[in-house]
């Protein structure tokens, strides 16, 4: 693998977190009759899920991706249950992926990794993502599934509709008819489930649970260590609680409660998130003093844009897809959500309130942008099944109105409250043919399991307090949180070392010294970095030629610009062994660009001849300049902001092109 590979996957947007669906509608009910659970006081834990013995086998298949030479996976599909309660013969496949520890001091108890959403895919991304986590199973297997219903296991509960119907509105900024559309887009996949003989109500959590016991037996583990992050830390808690005898040890970041609920709880969480960031940057002395005011600039601006949306092009980062779109001030409040999970985008927020108050759109147009690559992650059949069956137990229509009139004004969707409760949870649920479970499934977990938790700071939906609440009820539990973080808290080199500790020794509590050592958070605040080009050389790849001065290296001759964290500008020179057509193909799979695309130029510059490459993807432009020589492949990379390009198209990429040559 190239070592730009992994940054041009950063640059495409490719992030996934927790995702939710708050829209449904008023229709005739499909559903059985369910009566809601006011309460779940003095409701005792059945026995039923510890007289389960669930049991699996393992088929084993081709991998889904390629597999490096220096690893040995192991993929196939455990095949379990459909209901693990009431066993019938009919049967569903989980695909996994088995990273295999072949270390000298290899352990016998494997990480499993519980994937978020819920409904969130992870098994065909295995390699990337056990190359991310490394530190959290050392010398250990890796087993790496998705979860029942979603992604490569078999079914699968996807719902393309949905994905239509979010990219339709785009430009609607009537809010009742956006949910009223994404709620038909959902029924129409209900029914479509329902004709395909899909049994949704066995998808779910504590279904999910059993798998994993299911899984542990199938792969031949006598015992494993449980790593979930978000919606899979609730799935950690649910195995705990039910097939407790075989867990070594559970790592949760971003811990979500059992007895909290997604679908109405985040709506407090995200508003305090978004406080909390406002106040951060009143807090600190360079922000408060380029942004002031900004809680007010804030409120400002979502009710002027909820009252006047504003136009505006985006561009799909993976696909390149141009879509007009509204940017109404809930909008501005979804984006300020939504990368509140991602730590490295959320210095930047602050500017980007400031400039939508100021009237300059740039970089809430590239949130929005890059958002669109965030809207079709999850299996959403199976999000829906879980949250139905789980999520709303013990709480009411009258709780979603109260949360509602608890926040600040300005951070109220402006959707109305009828809408609210014929299109979002309740609505939605109640159409939806899954009855919910038994009240004590939301009792707080109570273990003896030594538990890691892990926090961030600014996370919008799992905050520090629900890991601390969580935290209060286990006996062996450590509980870290980490300044300047969202969601994304294993984001953070200290909170992978502090969980590599205590998977090694889960009896004791991790050293945390790292903590200490981490910076409350600084703020972007506009710089310019001066365009200046000086002399590389490369020994080992056998070229040398000129790179931009300043800019952040990422590996030798790979470079970010980086002056915010939304900054594009990304430079890359790079030779190797084999064929223009062979790097050039692997350039632009990487990219997602048209590799049939026909040249913009021929041009003999410097020391050799060039073929050159322009693509325009909306809000950057790509440069690419690439040619062949003697068995070597060569070439250079620019992505530049497109009010940028001249500049850094005459000043960089021609002259870095001009100046590469082999070295003799």
């Amino acid at each position: 693998m190239f070592s730009w590979q992994s940054k041009l996957r950063r640059w495409a947007g490719i992030t996934m977190g927790l995702t939710l669906v708050m829209t449904s509608c008023q229709a005739e009910s499909l559903a059985p009759e369910v009566k809601p659970i006011t309460s779940t006081e003095g409701v005792k834990s059945t026995p039923t899920a510890e007289v389960l013995e669930p049991s699996g086998t393992f088929e084993a298949v081709a991998c889904w991706f390629e597999v490096p030479e220096t690893a040995q996976v192991d993929c196939g599909f455990v095949i379990v249950e459909e209901d693990h309660f009431e066993p019938t013969g009919k049967t569903i496949r989980l695909a996994v992926a088995i990273m295999r520890d072949k270390g000298m001091n290899h352990q016998p108890d494997p990480v499993i990794m519980l994937a978020g959403g819920p409904g969130e895919r992870i098994a065909a991304d295995a390699i990337v993502l056990g190359q991310a986590i490394a530190p959290l199973h050392p010398n250990r297997d890796l087993i790496i599934y998705d979860q029942r219903g979603v992604g490569l296991s078999e079914p699968a509960l996807e719902c393309p509709e949905f994905l239509e119907a979010m990219m339709d509105n785009l430009d609607e900024s009537d809010s009742g008819q956006v949910a009223k559309s994404q709620f038909d887009s959902l029924m129409q996949c209900r029914d479509r489930y329902l004709a395909e003989g899909i049994n949704l109500p066995v998808y779910n959590t504590r279904q999910s649970a059993a798998d994993v016991e299911a899984l542990r037996v199938a792969l031949g583990y006598e015992t494993v260590n449980l790593f979930g992050g978000s919606y899979g830390s609730l799935l950690a808690q649910a195995v705990m609680r039910d097939f407790p005898e075989h867990v070594r040890s559970v790592s949760m970041s971003s811990v979500l409660p059992i007895e909290k609920s997604v679908l109405l709880d985040t709506s407090t969480t995200a508003s305090q998130a978004i406080l909390d960031l406002l106040q951060a940057c009143e807090g600190e002395s360079t922000c408060a003093s380029v942004y002031p005011d900004l809680k007010q600039k804030l409120f400002s601006v979502v009710e002027r844009l909820n009252l006047n949306p504003l136009t505006m092009t985006l561009t799909h980062p993976i696909s390149g897809e141009q879509y007009e779109a509204l940017l109404t001030g809930d909008g501005v409040v979804g984006n300020l959500f939504t990368f509140l999970y991602i730590s490295r985008i959320i210095p930047v927020l602050p500017q980007a309130i400031h400039d939508v108050y100021q009237g300059d759109y740039n970089l809430m147009q590239q949130l929005s942008s890059s958002r669109l690559a965030l809207l079709d992650g999850l299996s959403r059949g199976t999000m829906l099944s879980v949250l139905c069956r789980d999520d709303l137990i013990g709480r009411t229509p009258q709780d979603q109105l109260e949360i509602r009139q608890a926040l600040p004004d300005p951070l109220v969707s402006d959707i109305e409250a009828d809408d609210l409760r014929n299109y979002a949870a309740f609505g939605l649920c109640e159409n939806w043919p899954v009855p919910q479970d038994e009240a004590w499934v939301k009792l707080p977990l109570q273990s003896e399991i030594p538990t890691l938790l892990l926090a961030g700071e600014f996370d919008p939906i799992t905050p520090p307090d629900y890991a601390r609440l969580v935290a209060s009820e286990l006996e062996h539990g450590y509980l870290f949180e980490f300044p300047a973080t969202g969601h994304d808290v294993l984001s953070s080199p200290c909170a992978q070392t502090i969980a590599s500790s205590f998977v090694e020794n889960p009896q004791l509590s991790p050293q945390s010294a790292c903590i200490n050592d981490m910076k409350t958070i600084s703020f972007n605040v506009p710089t310019e970095i001066e365009l200046s080009l000086q002399p590389f050389v490369d020994e080992t790849r056998g070229f040398q030629g000129l790179v931009p001065a300043g800019w952040q290296e990422l590996s030798p001759a790979n470079l970010a610009r980086k002056q915010t964290a939304l900054d594009p500008a990304y430079f890359v020179l790079e030779s190797k062994a084999g064929s223009r057509s062979g790097l050039f193909s692997d350039l632009t799979s990487q990219l997602g660009l048209d590799a049939t695309q026909a040249p913009d130029d021929e041009q003999a510059l410097g020391n050799f001849s060039w073929t050159l490459y322009k693509y325009d993807r909306g809000e950057v432009v790509i440069d690419i300049a690439i040619t062949e020589s003697d068995g070597k492949a060569y070439f250079v990379l620019l992505i530049s902001p497109l009010d940028e390009y001249d500049l850094l198209n005459s000043d960089l990429f021609l002259p870095a092109v001009k100046a590469m040559k082999p070295i003799s």
